[in-house]
């Protein structure tokens, strides 16, 4: 074996966790000597908008080839990457909090990492154009063709790769090209993919061979085999970014011929980490007869052990729109907002209605990711296999969803002794459990969890504590229409707004009068909200009801809607007839600082927002957990608690997200 090279400075985006855990044992530096390159990949992101187009382009080749292998090949590619990485979410990524995702590098990925798939299929077409025979030997003929791919592999890509891959960390190439790759901090099993462009070129030269060769010295190839061997190499190279640790004697020892034939993903992250070791394909063999194998070894996190569970957040489905953007389906898509199908919301919610029927045959609710609270409380969400399609039954199905939360609770004490629950939006209708009530009434009577101090809360204090301070901290505001003030949210910050601002006056949409204040006055018709520079949302309304009432209005005053449901919905109404100007923005969010060590993990994720954001009764309760509160949070609001609660909320850095009113 050669002698262990030593690491060489180099440069790479340093994430600022104070617990990125990719760190190998000397912690590289930035190598000032590098030659000032401008880089390719610091342009703005790419437009993705049309890439469906891209896909579909070589149907246009399809009268002087066959296309149908090439999108056999190019869908049996995005399926396998798509499970591979739903499989890396439930078994890695959700329940370690210390390797977080930042929004920028799943923003950066998303972009980039089907652009090779897209590029192959162009290349195969002009492959078939110009070998007709090169994809359809017989049938009978392709074990053989596989057998002359593996051994083309093995004996002419890997070393093809090695060279290739330590021409690619040459300074100017590094800044060029392949720095766009490892800008990536904590690795994804898709990051395998995501290169700059015109280091695509460079792979199709170095993994080409594989099945060029064989066609090339025997004049026989498969398209079978060529999809196979790249389905296959798309599965092994993301193993080798997959951020986990092995200690399997067969692939570690070194008695054992695997640990120099076929690597683990401890190799690669040591390249990763050292940049100057490692550069092997699949094979360690080559480092290690080159001279520049590393031994890397992950560093485990003293992670809170994985049967503690001292809170559970009972979540739900908010839709079809809001299914598709869960880390199971694209983890690429967490940060977005809710996504519009373009359908009438009620169908939408009867379609997700459907989905969770099926579901519901396996399973009555998901466990989703951990978060470690102040290094000390382990809280999981846990969502009910319910869609808004349930809640908007009517009480036929409201017994059932209240007991579903029961069983949940029965299950998480039973498993952890988890003794604290929080409700999530539609978990505590009033009209459902009068919010919270009688839940805790059903537990009390529960023949299990009647002595188990079982606590419930409803994190509604913080939301009103956020909502109030953002409505407090519009400059100049005398006039404001409010849009679902009828729920205890709604009626405890009208109350704290009349005792603050004696001089704001409120209307309120609703045919339900429910507060008697000489400054709060109420009205049934939705135009109104026209004549009102600011307008407060608390309760989701179609975007048929906003372009009703939008319609007939002749000069819109309005500029900012301030929006709190959950999820916060798109209204295209707001964008038609010029009316433009109005600012549609979410608030019932509280942001804090990166690395915020109070939170860690994905506490962010599939809520329509973004990074480092958390919805107020969600934060609510894992301050509750913090304090130790021993008393169920039900019911009406205590305005008492209002400001404490938001005291609490700024002291562990959270803060409403600001908003600029001077545009």
């Amino acid at each position: 074996m050669c002698k262990k090279p030593e690491p060489k400075p180099h440069e790479k985006e340093v994430s600022s966790s104070d617990d990125d855990d990719s760190v190998a044992e000397s912690s590289p530096k930035e190598d000032t000597s590098f030659p000032a390159v401008a880089p390719t990949h610091s342009a703005k992101d790419r437009n993705t908008d049309y890439d469906w187009l891209i896909f579909l382009g070589p149907a246009l080749f399809a009268k002087f080839t066959p296309v149908w292998t090439i999108y056999a090949i190019a869908i049996a590619r995005i399926a396998t990457t798509h499970l591979i990485l739903s499989l890396h979410y439930q078994f890695v990524d959700k329940d370690n909090y210390f390797n977080k995702l930042t929004q920028k590098q799943l923003r950066r990925e998303k972009d980039d990492y089907l652009t090779g798939f897209y590029l192959h299929m162009y290349t195969q077409i002009a492959l078939q154009l110009i070998f007709p025979s090169m994809f359809f030997s017989p049938n009978e003929q392709i074990w053989s063709c596989a057998k002359e791919v593996f051994l083309s592999h093995v004996l002419v890509v890997e070393p093809l790769y090695y060279l290739a891959h330590r021409w690619l960390h040459v300074p100017k190439q590094m800044k060029a090209m392949h720095g766009f790759h490892h800008l990536s901090i904590h690795t994804l099993p898709s990051t395998s993919l995501v290169q700059n462009f015109h280091e695509h070129f460079v792979y199709l030269a170095v993994f080409g061979p594989a099945f060029m060769l064989p066609f090339l010295l025997q004049g026989r190839q498969h398209w079978a085999v060529v999809g196979a061997y790249l389905v296959a190499f798309d599965a092994i190279n993301a193993w080798g970014h997959t951020n986990v640790q092995i200690r399997s004697w067969f692939l570690t020892s070194p008695w054992s011929p695997l640990t120099y034939l076929f690597y683990t993903p401890e190799f690669h992250l040591g390249h990763h980490a050292y940049f100057n070791a490692n550069y092997g394909l699949f094979m360690p063999l080559w480092d290690r007869l080159l001279g520049t194998y590393r031994e890397y070894h992950k560093k485990p996190r003293a992670m809170l052990p994985a049967d503690q569970q001292d809170f559970v957040f009972i979540g739900h489905n908010g839709g079809f729109g809001h299914f598709l953007t869960i880390p199971e389906i694209s983890v690429y898509n967490v940060f977005d907002q809710y996504l519009l199908t373009g359908l009438p919301l009620k169908l939408e919610f009867f379609l997700m209605h459907l989905v969770a029927q099926v579901c519901r045959l396996f399973m009555s609710f998901y466990y989703c990711s951990r978060t470690c609270v102040a290094n000390e409380f382990v809280a999981r969400t846990i969502v009910l296999v319910r869609t808004p399609w349930d809640y908007m039954s009517g009480p036929s199905r409201f017994d059932a969803i209240n007991r579903e939360m029961l069983q949940l609770m029965r299950n998480e004490h039973q498993k952890y002794g988890t003794r604290k629950f929080g409700l999530g939006n539609l978990n505590k209708m009033k009209q459902l459990n009068d919010g919270g009530m009688d839940l805790t009434n059903m537990i009390a009577q529960d023949e299990y969890l009647h002595d188990k101090n079982i606590r419930v809360w409803t994190g509604d204090t913080m939301t009103v504590a956020s909502v109030y301070n953002q409505i407090v901290d519009v400059p100049n505001l005398d006039r404001l229409f409010y849009i679902g003030a009828g729920g205890k949210v709604g009626t405890a910050v009208c109350e704290l707004l009349t005792t603050s601002r004696p001089g704001l006056k409120i209307c309120i949409f609703s045919r339900h009068r429910v507060l008697n204040h000489p400054n709060i006055s109420y009205t049934n018709n939705l135009s109104d909200m026209a004549d009102y520079r600011v307008v407060l949302v608390g309760k989701i309304l179609s975007n048929a009801m906003y372009e009703k009432a939008l319609r007939t209005v002749d000069q819109v005053q309005t500029r900012f809607m301030l929006d709190y449901t959950v999820p916060v919905l798109p209204i295209p109404a707001l964008e038609s007839r010029g009316v433009g100007m109005i600012r549609h923005i979410r608030i019932g969010l509280l942001q804090t600082r990166p690395n915020n060590a109070f939170l860690k993990g994905h506490y962010d994720w599939c809520m329509s927002h973004g990074e480092n954001q958390i919805v107020p009764c969600h934060f609510g309760c894992l301050l509750n957990t913090v304090n130790g509160r021993e008393t169920n949070e039900v019911g009406e609001i205590n305005p008492l608690q209002v400001e404490q609660l938001w005291k609490q909320a700024n002291a562990r850095g959270f803060y409403n997200i600001p908003i600029d009113y001077q545009t």
